[in-house]
This record gives C-alpha cells, sequence and structure tokens, in this order.
C-alpha cells in the first residue's frame, strides 16, 4: 500500500467515515510495516510514524508480541481483536480491493449443554426454564437467570451414601456452559467438553472426570482440620487440588494435554505411570504430549514450562488467544467452536498467528482478518475449505 493511500485512510480514521474494511487495511499494514522496524502497535503510533516515513518494501519475517490493536469487524459494530501473522508480507501488495472470496456466515456458539442424571433421563439445559430443574431428597438442581446449572444442597452436612448417583454434564460443538458443582467449585466447560460427577460428594473426597477443556475454581473443604481433596481425571493423567484455579486442555484431537496453573497449587500425574508426578506454580503450564510413539509406549514426560496464561483462559472471557499457534491448531478451536469440519486442499504452510478474537464473531469475519495473511478460506455448508 503506497504512502499516500495510507495517509488518505489515516485522515478518514480521523474524521471516523473510515469503513470496516478500510480499518482493517489500513491497521494491518502497519503491523507489517511495524514488524520491519522494531515499533511500537498503537494507533497513536501508526499516526506519528505515518506522519515522517514511508513504508518498507518488505517486511521481515521476526517474531515480536505487539500490544492488540482493534480491528472493526465488518459487517457490525461489534470490534475483533487483530490477529497478527507472522510471515513475509509485502505491504505495498496489499490494497483496497477484495481479496477473499464471499464467505457464508456462520454465528458463533452460545450456552448449550445437556445434563445426564443418574436414572438415565437427560435435560438440554439450554431449553429448560429457569428454576428448580430436580430436586431428590436433599439436592435441588437450579438453573439461574444467568444460564448457570447450580447443585445446591438443602442441608449441607448429608451423611454418606452407601453408592454414589453421578451426573454428567456435556456441551457439543459451538456450545459452552457453566455449572457449580455440589461443593461450590466452579467449572466452565468449552465446546465439545464434558465434565461427571457425583450429585453428592463424600465427606472425605471430590473426584470428577472430564474431557475437552474445563476451567476450574475450585472451593477449599475441610472435614473437621483435613481438607479434603479435589482430583480432575482426564484420559491419561489425574490432578489432585485443594483449593485453586486452573485450565485443563484434554482435547483429544490435540497433541497434548495442557495445564494451566493461575492460582494455588496443584499435583499432576500420569495414569500410566502414577509416581511420576509435577507440582505446578502460578503462572505454570504442564504438557504431556499424547500423540507420539514416544507417549504410545508409555514414555512420555510431562513437561512444565513458564507461560503468559492468557491465552489458556481466555476462552472464558469470550476471546480466542492465540500466541505463536500454527494455523492447524487454531483452525481446531475454530471448528469446534463454530461446530465446522475442516478441510486441507493444499500441504499447510508454515503459519504462526498471534493475537486475539471475540468468540462473539461471526465465523465469515474471523476468517476475511486471517485471509490478511495469505491463507485462503471458503465455507461449504459445515465445512471451512482452507487453501494455504
Amino acid at each position: 500500500m503506497q504512502e499516500m493511500k495510507a495517509r488518505e485512510l489515516l485522515r478518514k480514521y480521523k474524521e471516523g467515515t473510515l469503513t470496516d474494511d478500510e480499518k482493517v487495511l489500513l491497521e494491518s499494514w502497519y503491523l507489517a510495516y511495524a514488524r520491519s522496524k522494531n515499533l511500537g502497535a498503537k494507533k497513536e503510533d501508526l499516526e506519528n510514524y505515518l506522519s515522517r516515513v514511508k513504508p518498507p518494501s518488505v517486511a521481515q519475517k521476526r517474531e515480536i508480541n505487539f500490544p492488540f490493536l482493534r480491528l472493526a469487524a465488518a459487517a457490525s459494530l461489534v470490534f475483533i481483536l487483530g490477529i497478527f501473522i507472522f510471515r513475509w508480507v509485502k505491504p505495498d501488495e496489499i490494497t483496497t480491493e477484495a481479496t477473499y472470496h464471499a464467505l457464508e456466515d456462520i454465528p458463533p456458539g452460545d450456552n448449550r449443554a445437556r445434563l445426564t442424571l443418574a436414572n438415565g433421563s437427560s435435560i438440554f439445559l439450554e431449553k429448560a426454564s429457569n428454576g428448580v430443574l430436580v430436586k431428590e431428597g436433599n439436592l435441588e438442581i437450579i438453573k439461574t437467570h444467568d444460564g448457570e446449572i447450580v447443585y445446591n444442597l438443602v442441608h449441607k452436612n448429608p451423611e454418606n451414601s452407601a453408592t454414589l448417583a453421578y451426573n454428567k454434564i456435556e456441551t457439543p460443538k459451538a456450545g459452552q456452559y457453566q455449572v457449580v458443582l455440589p461443593d461450590g467449585t466452579r467449572a466452565w466447560l468449552n465446546a465439545a467438553s464434558s465434565i461427571r460427577f457425583p450429585s453428592v460428594f463424600p465427606k472425605n473426597q471430590r473426584f470428577v472426570e472430564i474431557t475437552g477443556e474445563v476451567f476450574f475454581e475450585v472451593a477449599k473443604l475441610t472435614n473437621g482440620k483435613k481438607p479434603v481433596p479435589f482430583t480432575v481425571q482426564t484420559y491419561h493423567q489425574e490432578i489432585d487440588v485443594l483449593g485453586t484455579v486452573f485450565n485443563v486442555n484434554s482435547y483429544k484431537d490435540e497433541d497434548a494435554i495442557k495445564t494451566t496453573l493461575i492460582e494455588g497449587s496443584i499435583q499432576i500425574k500420569m495414569r500410566t505411570n502414577p509416581k511420576q508426578n509435577v507440582i505446578l506454580k502460578p503462572g505454570q503450564q504442564a504438557q504431556l504430549i499424547t500423540k507420539t510413539e514416544i507417549s504410545r509406549s508409555e514414555k512420555s514426560d510431562i513437561k512444565v514450562l513458564n507461560v503468559d496464561t492468557g491465552p489458556a483462559t481466555a476462552w472464558k472471557e469470550g476471546y480466542f488467544s492465540f500466541d505463536g499457534v500454527s494455523l492447524p491448531e487454531l483452525m481446531r478451536q475454530l471448528a469446534r467452536w463454530y461446530n465446522m469440519e475442516v478441510i486441507y486442499e493444499n500441504p499447510v504452510s508454515d503459519f504462526e498467528f498471534v493475537g486475539r478474537i471475540e468468540r462473539s464473531t461471526q465465523l465469515s469475519n474471523v476468517l476475511k482478518v486471517l485471509e490478511l495473511g495469505g491463507v485462503k478460506f471458503r465455507v461449504e455448508k459445515n465445512k471451512i475449505i482452507v487453501n494455504g
């Protein structure tokens, strides 16, 4: 994009007449330019540098973290935060002409889930009315006005039952849900996830099983003076906690189970090798590789990394957050949230994405931003066709 065109778009931006597509164009050009000069990536930087420098011919490929710029979502007033694409980009080749195919609009996911009771009966929670859904003895299952399921014990210290009655909450693709467990622990389920738990926990033990991705705020609980442990089991590992905040990503189509600790302390151990365990501190992430020959031979190790916890927990706050993720990993997230199948027409190029997008954004707007990096998409019914 030529300097004159950039100045024209900047003028329209100041006047408030810039269209959504022009905002994407201007800010994407500046991101490419800023990468080449190690500059900041704020709108005031954009204005300052455009006043005295010319755009570079080629932006060098480098991995730099930028503050997030807002990019207006096409055809709406909702803003999505820009995807920064680490790639070879020629800013002067970006034009105002439409460079992407017309994309069929697919709405984002929303609050939906199925509750399966111990007797096998099911309740589709998005269709259920607010109020008490189930009342069995000491237990009430309530749907709140906020769309949350709460397990409420009428008497806080029930006697242990000889047999446990298990409930299960499952979200489909394009669904998410929140639940308050009988002990007061809060759990957020991402798309295509589940949690199975006793409708009433025993006095000395709390135990849940999950699939997919779940964010926990574990309530501290004691029996007398003794803390009552809380155990989360996935298909490859167990997590032992007392009271803490953490996220578990255990989708079977991902290469690793990622457990990210926000507050407190947790211990993680492999189910195939209980003697191997790690203890996490806040700001750490445990990665258990599950899709290699090593893991299938039961010799995989748990790797602990110091991380920015934001990308691992942003989904709970209503965002996709990418920090150097590959195109296939990004597309798996989109597939789950928009209930789509992803098909690759060509081998996948070496893309890396950094940035943030609101999960309330229509699929077409997400793909338009991604296409600024050179990936091409088309949507056919429930399929996203990728041409890298």
